[in-house]
C-alpha cells in the first residue's frame, strides 16, 4: 500500500469502516446486505426442500450443481461485459431478473409442485442471472470509491456478504419453522428489489474505455485469460480459491443439512443457526482484519485462513454434539472472511482496470466450478460413507494443501507491492 495514506500506516479500529463514510458506498452497501441476507433465505430453503423431496445427498448436491454451474458457464461472457458496459445497468436488470425467479420458487411451492427436478431447472435460469451480476457487482465496488479507500470497501463488501450469512440463515430457520419454504423463497424475490431500488439512485457510471470495441465477449475473455497466465499473484489466488470452492464449498451448501438430518438431529431452527454461524464467525473477524490486518503479509493470512479452514472442518467432523460443531462453524466462518478478503483484495490492487472486470469474473468461474463439482462429488459420497467422513478428508486435504502453498512459495506472490 501507498505510504501516503496516514490512516492506512498506522491502522485503529474506527478505520474498519472507513469507506462507509462514502455516502453512494455506503448505500450499496446496506442495499447488498438486505438483498444477500436474503438470497440466504433461499440459500438454506433449497437444500430443506430437496431433502425433505429426496432424502438423498446427490440430489441436494446435484441441486447446487445445478445453480452454481451455470454462473460458469457465463463467465466468458459476463466478466467482459462488465468490463464493456456501465455495471450498474448490468446490476439493474439482473435483480428484476433474480427477482421473478426467486418469486416463482416461492409460487411453486404454494402450488404443490413437489417434482425435484422442476426446481433444479428453475435453479439453472437462477445461476444464468446471478452470473451475469456477480462480476458486475464485484467491479461496480470500484466505481464507488477513490483507490485509497479501495482496501476497505472490498473488505466491508466481503464482511457484508458473511453479514448475511448471519442474518439470512437465522431468519430463514424461523421462516422455515413458522410459515414453511414459500414464503422464504419470496423474501428473497423482494431483497432483490432494494437493490434494484437503491440502484435507481446511485450515480450513473463513466464509459468503459473498452465500450468501442468490436471484437467479441469471448475474445476479450481470451485476452483477459492470457494476461492472467503471466501474473503469479493471479494464478495463486485462483488456485486459493479453488482449494476453498472444492474443499470448503460444498460444507454449508450440501454437508450441513446432512448434519443435521443424519448426525445432530435437531429441527429447522438449529439448522438456520448452524448456517447463520458461518456468517457469524465471519463478522466477528471482520473488524480486526479491517483495521489489523494490514500489519500482516497477505501471505501469513492466506496460509493461515486455511489452516482455520481445515482445523474448523475437523472440530465438526470429529463430533456428536450439536454445539462443538456450531463452533467448527464458526471456525470455518472466520477463515472464509480471512481468505475471501485477502484474495479479493489482493487481485482487485494488483489488476489495471481495463481487465478488472474479467478478473473477476475468472476468480468467480473458480468458485462456480469448484463448488458445484465438489458438490456433485461429494454428496454420493456422502449418502455412502456419512458426512462425517467425508467432511474430515475434506479437512485434511485443506491441511495438505496449506502445506503445499507454503513449502513452494506460492503464498509468498501475495506480497508483490512490500
Amino acid at each position: 500500500m501507498s505510504d501516503s495514506t496516514p490512516e492506512l500506516d498506522q491502522p485503529k479500529l474506527s478505520d474498519a469502516i472507513s469507506a462507509l463514510r462514502i455516502r453512494d458506498f455506503r448505500r450499496f452497501w446496506f442495499a447488498g446486505l438486505a438483498s444477500n441476507s436474503g438470497g440466504w433465505l433461499q440459500g438454506i430453503a433449497s437444500p430443506f426442500i430437496m431433502y425433505e423431496m429426496t432424502e438423498s445427498g446427490a440430489w441436494v448436491g446435484g441441486s447446487v450443481f445445478a445453480l452454481m454451474l451455470p454462473m460458469a458457464i457465463v463467465g466468458p461472457f459476463a466478466g467482459p461485459m462488465a468490463d464493456r458496459l456501465s455495471r450498474r445497468k448490468i446490476l439493474l436488470i439482473c435483480e428484476v431478473i433474480l427477482a421473478t425467479i426467486a418469486i416463482s420458487n416461492g409460487i411453486l411451492w404454494w402450488s404443490g409442485i413437489r417434482e425435484p427436478l422442476v426446481y433444479v431447472g428453475v435453479n439453472v435460469v437462477y445461476g444464468v442471472a446471478n452470473g451475469y451480476a456477480l462480476p458486475a457487482w464485484q467491479a461496480y465496488v470500484s466505481d464507488l470509491v477513490p483507490r485509497e479507500y479501495l482496501m476497505n470497501a472490498i473488505t466491508l463488501n466481503s464482511t457484508q456478504f458473511n453479514a448475511a450469512r448471519a442474518i439470512g440463515p437465522s431468519i430463514g430457520g424461523v421462516v422455515l419453522a413458522v410459515t414453511g419454504p414459500g414464503w422464504a423463497f419470496f423474501g428473497n424475490g423482494i431483497s432483490f428489489l432494494v437493490v434494484f431500488a437503491t440502484l435507481l439512485t446511485l450515480p450513473r457510471t463513466p464509459a468503459s474505455p473498452l465500450a468501442g470495441r468490436k471484437d467479441s465477449q469471448l475474445s476479450q475473455f481470451l485476452k483477459g485469460w492470457a494476461y492472467a497466465k503471466t501474473q503469479p499473484t493471479i494464478m495463486t489466488g485462483y488456485l486459493a480459491a479453488t482449494c476453498v470452492a472444492f474443499l470448503g464449498g460444498p460444507l454449508v451448501q450440501v454437508h450441513l443439512i446432512l448434519f443435521v438430518e443424519n448426525v445432530f438431529k435437531v429441527g429447522e431452527f438449529k439448522f438456520g443457526l448452524l448456517m447463520s454461524t458461518y456468517g457469524i464467525g465471519a463478522v466477528m473477524i471482520a473488524p480486526w482484519l479491517a483495521s489489523f490486518g494490514s500489519r500482516i503479509k497477505r501471505s501469513q493470512l492466506l496460509i493461515g485462513s486455511l489452516v482455520l479452514y481445515g482445523v474448523g472442518e475437523l472440530l465438526l467432523s470429529v463430533t456428536e454434539i450439536f454445539w462443538i460443531g456450531v463452533a467448527g462453524i464458526f471456525v470455518v466462518g472466520c477463515a472464509h472472511l480471512i481468505m475471501a478478503t485477502t484474495t479479493n483484495t489482493t487481485l482487485q490492487l494488483h489488476v489495471p482496470e481495463p481487465v478488472r472486470g474479467r478478473i473477476m469474473a475468472m476468480y468467480l468461474m473458480v468458485f462456480t466450478v469448484g463448488a458445484p463439482l465438489g458438490s456433485i462429488i461429494q454428496g454420493p459420497l456422502a449418502d455412502k460413507f456419512g458426512p462425517r467422513s467425508v467432511v474430515t478428508g475434506m479437512g485434511i486435504c485443506f491441511l495438505v494443501a496449506t502445506a503445499l502453498f507454503a513449502i513452494s512459495g506460492r503464498a509468498s506472490t501475495y506480497n508483490f507491492d512490500e
